[in-house]
């Protein structure tokens, strides 16, 4: 018995190939160095920053926003010379009682920053100053101010022991005491500044 013409043509044809993933894993593994390859370029093309903080273009006009909303005379540091930046101004809602701040790096790019509040209690403090301990007084502007330190070194405060402008006023930061006094010696409440808000 003789197999028919049809079934021979099937027996010796070679297999359909099979549909799906094509190609070789060394067609893949160049695929894929190019896609990486493609990546690093973007990443090394997109501009990052080294900080994300900004100089902050008018204190007063800010300073002046708060005070009408809180009634508060809040200070700014009038005055200053060249050198430092005002880098962060905010009134602080966040952690009863509201707080005044504003925060400048100064020419050795340290840290100081004056906050204020209206209810400014012994608790208040011991935020502000991260639980320093208390190290002396010293006489900045017709003022008394109480001098705060941590006992690891990294930041020193200045709280005055009467109010400014109606306010507890403290400065804080990571500046040397020369600069810290230099600050709060510059502390004025807005409405006896040399200052002018624009907008």
């Amino acid at each position: 018995m003789s197999t028919p013409p049809s079934a021979q043509a099937q027996a010796g044809a070679p297999a359909p190939a099979r549909r799906g993933m094509s190609g070789t894993a060394k067609n893949m593994v160049i695929s894929m160095i190019v896609l990486v390859a493609g990546c690093l370029v973007l990443i090394a093309l997109v501009p990052r920053v080294g900080s994300v903080q900004q100089p902050v273009a008018n204190v007063a006009a800010i300073a002046r926003e708060v005070g009408d909303e809180q009634k508060w005379d809040v200070a700014v540091a009038d005055g200053l010379p060249t050198g430092w930046t005002a880098t962060n101004v905010t009134l602080m809602t966040d952690n009863p009682p509201d707080t005044w701040q504003a925060g400048y790096t100064t020419p050795g790019t340290h840290y100081a920053a004056v906050v204020q509040t209206s209810a400014g209690d012994a608790a208040w403090v011991t935020r502000q100053t991260g639980a320093a301990k208390r190290v002396g007084t010293i006489s900045l502007g017709g003022a008394t101010w109480i001098r705060y330190e941590r006992n690891d070194g990294e930041q020193q405060a200045l709280v005055r022991t009467v109010p400014l402008g109606g306010l507890t006023t403290a400065v804080i930061g990571t500046a040397p005491w020369s600069q810290l006094n230099q600050f709060a010696a510059a502390l004025r409440p807005l409405s006896h500044s040399t200052l002018h808000p624009t907008s």
